[in-house]
């Protein structure tokens, strides 16, 4: 006998809507005579922060978006920012009674088929789970908003132009599907009832002539069965349905990596000590490029980039990680190239994102950087 096993990505818990019919309010503000710090349910923190960066902006590998969920009502009051979500990164948010932390990384990525407490990344899942943490993972779209990671790693240079190594490609509105049906003008009304039951839809209507309408509807991937579900009981009167992918256009300053233009050249180990003072590092691994004698453009990516810096017309890379042919072969092609160690490319952001989240939710969510985050590899 075979065993079914739950993938698990995300652990959501279902809403509770409170005793005897009570509910509590999804924005709620605590008494404090000497602070604006208030109290906000859960799904307001992350409506906002996913409109701070849309988490379509991220990478289709990528695993984002609200992770673990608490059962509802779920006030979140203090936010711990964190580039890894450690065990030593847990306790501190427990023991600063924090309701959410925002971890970069995704703490489930590969999937899960159980929760153990012999896996310490188990173990970080249930006691957030048990004391009432959510736990939130923007990622790649962080990497790819405009003034986002790439951004900040870029401001190490002076820099008079850039644009993003790979630009996002979005549709025109939140719609990325159009199922365009065709069917019979006698249970056109019939059908649009039935569809105006499904969420996050939008449908208009052409008549085709005397006999025929196309009934046009605007939707994502993840409604579409819901919208043939409204459909099925009139599929006799239905000519044809065709789903149709809405055109993706480039969005201005989006995108991975971050290619610039330096406002004049300098020379490598002008750009090595730049790197290091806005790193905050002692000491970067550097491979110059044969030839290469003085920096004019550089191409930035944080974390690992070896899959976005490749063959691209500038002077200099600069990210976390990358192969050792990768670097060989932009060396060879007389590109330099500083590797700065994955997670060091991307930590400083926290702190810029710590004052854009305090703007953004106009100070009445207390935000605090994580003390025991840090990179694992030390230079001994």
């Amino acid at each position: 006998m075979g065993f079914i096993f739950r993938v698990v990505k995300r652990v959501l818990q279902p809403k509770f809507t409170g005793f005897l019919g009570t509910s509590t309010p999804l924005y709620q503000r605590k008494a404090n005579y000497n602070s604006n710090i208030c109290a906000m349910e859960l799904t307001l923190v992350v409506k906002k922060l996913k409109e701070f960066a849309d988490p379509n902006l991220a990478e289709s590998w990528d695993n984002v978006g609200l992770l673990v969920e608490p059962t509802a009502p779920h006030m979140v009051k203090k936010v711990m920012l964190t580039n890894d979500l450690t065990e030593a990164v847990y306790q501190e948010a427990r023991a600063w009674k924090a309701n959410l932390i925002i971890s970069y990384h995704p703490p489930i990525f590969v999937p899960m088929k159980k929760l153990v407490q012999s896996n310490w990344k188990d173990r970080i899942i249930t006691g957030c789970l048990e004391n009432r943490i959510a736990v939130f993972s923007p990622h790649t779209s962080y990497d790819a908003v405009a003034g986002g990671v790439n951004d900040w790693l870029l401001q190490a240079f002076d820099v008079e132009s850039s644009h993003p190594v790979t630009p996002s490609l979005v549709t025109s509105d939140p719609y990325n599907k159009r199922l365009q049906i065709t069917v019979a003008n006698d249970v056109q009304e019939s059908m649009l009832r039935s569809l105006s039951r499904v969420e996050h839809a939008q449908t208009t209507v052409n008549e085709l002539n005397e006999e025929l309408s196309q009934i046009n509807v605007l939707c994502c991937q993840g409604n579409i069965s819901a919208i043939l579900e409204c459909t099925e009981c009139f599929s006799a009167n239905i000519k044809s349905i065709e789903l149709i992918n809405l055109e993706k256009k480039p969005k201005p300053g989006h995108g991975m990596g971050r290619i610039g233009k330096l406002v004049s050249p300098i020379s490598v180990s002008e750009a090595v000590e730049k790197v290091k003072s806005h790193l905050g590092l002692s000491h970067v691994r550097l491979a110059k490029g044969v030839g290469c004698e003085s920096i004019s453009s550089v191409a930035v990516c944080a974390g690992s980039g070896s899959g976005v810096l490749k063959n691209l017309s500038v002077s200099l890379y600069v990210t976390g990680e990358m192969g050792h042919h990768d670097v060989l072969h932009a060396v060879q092609s007389g590109v330099s190239v500083i590797l700065c160690d994955h997670s060091n490319t991307e930590r400083g952001f926290l702190k810029v994102l710590q004052k854009s989240l305090i703007s953004l939710f106009s100070n009445e969510i207390e935000f605090k950087v994580s003390k025991f985050d840090k990179d694992p590899l030390d230079i001994v």
